[in-house]
């Protein structure tokens, strides 16, 4: 079993003692694959790039395929399918093979198609999704998977910053790690403003913050499927640690979201034009890059539970 699958336990009190590091094993360098499907990895610590894979909507893609890609994307955190891996027209069909598409858009993301949603650079400009998140994380229970495709890459900048938040929490020292894991917190959709800067009419402003009332989560939660522990705090939506006075819980955030940027953990993925993308939302957290000024950056994305 690879390592990031192994279900992470509660040190022992002699592994109380021991510094925290981050396990070797965790880093990948050498390529999966499943006949002539390919998975390189992206970078070290989290990401693979898929090639060999060409999607077709009338054909059925075998079982043994669909399990392969499944369990690489609990095991990389993000796969990346390269350009003509999957047309613009099959891009929804191609992530229900991770999950059921769910309409996820706001007024600056309106719905394209089915259930897919469009992030449109001359649209969207909240600017939100430039602060380190997990997607839903103010929901009771977020998506399992996003995936985006890239309609318009801009040819400079744009791309989005990935951390590996369970390899984040492996930083953490084990008694800081262990009391981490009693913590909640508060998450708020409109914590950064993500609600406020959608809605300009009054009413339906009102009746989205109805919508999505603060919701208390665990700090670190932990994997369904892998057994893993991931730091879920995330800057766009924690709007306090419970329990403890505001200068502790502002410090402990801070902290904890010191760790999830940490270069070790971290890595940033490039646009391009055609590349379709999908991650495991209980595994990274996500933040775009805003240094694409004057060109346009066009994707498409579905929600998959």
């Amino acid at each position: 079993m690879n390592a990031l699958l192994k279900p992470q336990h509660r040190p022992a009190d002699t592994e109380l003692h021991q510094p925290r590091i981050l396990d070797p094993e965790l880093y990948r360098y050498d390529e999966a694959s499943l006949g002539e499907i390919r998975i390189q990895p992206y970078s070290p610590i989290v990401g693979g790039v898929v090639r060999g894979f060409r999607f077709q909507p009338d054909v059925r893609t075998p079982d043994e395929v669909q399990a392969f890609l499944y369990r690489s994307l609990l095991e990389y955190g993000f796969l990346s399918f390269e350009p003509g891996s999957v047309a613009a027209g099959d891009f929804e069909p191609f992530a229900a093979l991770f999950g059921a598409p769910r309409f996820a858009g706001n007024p600056q993301a309106p719905r394209v198609g089915g259930e897919a949603n469009a992030i449109d650079s001359a649209r969207k400009k909240t600017r939100t999704n430039y602060i380190w998140h997990i997607d839903q994380a103010y929901r009771e229970h977020p998506q399992k998977f996003t995936a985006l495709y890239a309609v318009e890459a801009p040819r400079h900048g744009g791309g989005t910053l990935f951390s590996n938040a369970t390899a984040a929490y492996r930083l953490l020292d084990p008694r800081f790690a262990a009391y981490l894991d009693t913590l909640t917190i508060l998450h708020n959709a409109d914590q950064m403003g993500l609600v406020s800067m959608s809605y300009a009419d009054p009413e339906r402003l009102a009746q989205a913050r109805l919508d999505t009332p603060p919701l208390e989560v665990p700090l670190v939660r932990v994997h369904p499927e892998t057994g893993a522990r991931q730091l879920f705090a995330c800057e766009l939506y924690a709007q306090r640690v419970l329990g403890v006075p505001r200068l502790v819980s502002d410090h402990l955030l801070g902290i904890v979201f010191e760790f999830i940027k940490s270069p070790e953990v971290c890595t940033e993925y490039r646009w391009e034009t055609g590349a379709a993308l999908i991650w495991d939302n209980r595994i990274v957290q996500h933040r775009g890059i805003f240094n694409y000024a004057g060109q346009d950056r066009v994707l498409h994305r579905a929600v998959l539970d």
